[in-house]
């Protein structure tokens, strides 16, 4: 390129602005490549993807680092990679997928070019007829490849790739529910409810909902649709994880649901040591509100017999009135 230009100019094929203007291209071309040549490479300061040559990342876009023996990879790139089999139980290998097979896709994938970066490895190809795209996966999430995580696990080029009616005009005016900012003017960072008057999210927002509220609490924030809207979602590559919700599985995150009430609440407390002492048996043994479990007595402090084993709080036992009251009229109606 750059020897073309000059031998033009030498030869006087060039002249006037034309001449000045290929010139300073030339020397703005020449610029960039030396930045190029002089950038180097980062190196990765731990282990790698072995599948898309990345660090472990965000979970919610790549999936959790797997390491085994001498294999490590994201488990999304691992499900997603077009030509591996998972011939193995969920306890072998990782997740299912056997360390042979696994080594095959290897090499296979170092015989692709991502259309991307150009870099070989490129597992993933596009899975509409005739199309050759290879991609590594955080490559082809960069420029709007989409994957899909049920079925057949398919992915799809930007070009190939489903997509949605989205109105460009609302896109404008509207807002993410998820997180009250304005929705994005790319239509591939955006989503579509199929329900709730197609309600627009964002992509990423949407994501982190799915893998925060899991298979078992995914629906529409809005309408709580349970059926149309988590398959359209998985339509749209977005990964549900099967599992519990992220709240559910928090180490004591529900502990104090498991501590019984331990607090006597009649109106005079007799106890010599307080309402907050009381005796696993006998007279000073505490007792709690049948119905609402939330407030209890000494037994003594409410005059309970020591047979007695139900006793209910104010706010749960029935009025005398109310037990006495009977609408007139009633008839024969039960």
């Amino acid at each position: 390129m750059d020897n073309g230009i000059l031998r033009e100019m030498s030869q006087g094929m060039l002249t006037g602005s034309s001449k000045t203007t290929l010139y300073f291209f030339f020397l703005l071309y020449r610029k960039c490549a030396k930045t190029r040549r002089a950038t180097p490479r980062k190196l990765p300061s731990g282990p790698v993807c072995q599948l898309c040559l990345q660090e472990p990342g965000d979970p919610e876009k790549l999936g959790e680092f797997l390491q085994k023996d001498d294999l490590s990879m994201h488990y999304f790139c691992l499900i997603l990679s077009s030509k591996l089999p998972q011939r193995g139980q969920s306890s072998r290998g990782l997740h299912g997928f056997l360390p042979e097979d696994i080594r095959k896709e290897l090499a296979r994938a170092s015989r692709k070019i991502c259309f991307v970066c150009k870099q070989k490895g490129a597992a993933i190809n596009c899975q509409k007829d005739h199309c050759v795209k290879n991609f590594h996966l955080p490559c082809g999430q960069e420029t709007g490849c989409l994957s899909q995580f049920f079925g057949e696990y398919k992915s799809f080029c930007e070009k190939h790739r489903p997509t949605q009616d989205i109105q460009q005009g609302n896109v404008g005016e509207e807002s993410c529910l998820l997180c009250c900012e304005e929705l994005s003017q790319a239509t591939v960072e955006n989503i579509q409810s199929p329900c709730c008057s197609q309600t627009t999210y964002h992509r990423k927002c949407m994501q982190k909902y799915a893998h925060t509220s899991a298979k078992h609490f995914f629906k529409c924030p809005q309408c709580n649709n349970r059926e149309e809207f988590p398959q359209e979602m998985l339509r749209m590559g977005i990964h549900i994880p099967d599992r519990d919700a992220a709240w559910e599985l928090e180490p004591g995150a529900f502990s104090e649901l498991y501590q019984r009430y331990q607090h006597c609440d009649a109106p005079t407390c007799l106890h010599e040591q307080g309402r907050d002492s009381f005796d696993d048996e006998g007279k000073w043994s505490l007792i709690r509100c049948a119905t609402c479990g939330s407030r209890g007595t000494h037994r003594d402090c409410s005059f309970l017999r020591s047979s007695s084993k139900k006793w209910e709080c104010e706010e749960c036992a029935p009025s005398a009135e109310a037990a006495d009251y009977a609408p007139e009229n009633s008839g024969g109606i039960p």
